[in-house]
């Protein structure tokens, strides 16, 4: 009984492993923008003061140092 419920904690273990693995296989990379230049694509300006990552639309300035957008 005790073999039986270590191999089903075991298969568990390992199917929530791969789950996590396949979860952070599918995040995207969001290239930098360039300063003071005019964003091509979608890009990052930097972390803003919440910490939360400031992202420039197509058009879009980028000013690092304050991690704003302005069109």
């Amino acid at each position: 009984m005790l073999r039986i419920f270590a191999v089903a904690l075991l298969a568990m273990a390992m199917s929530v492993g791969m789950a996590q693995a396949k979860m952070h296989m599918h995040k995207h990379m969001i290239s930098a923008c360039a300063e003071g230049q005019q964003a091509a694509a979608t890009c990052s300006c930097g972390k803003a003061a919440n910490g939360h990552w400031m992202l420039c639309r197509k058009g879009q300035w980028c000013h690092s140092f304050a991690h704003s957008c302005t069109m």
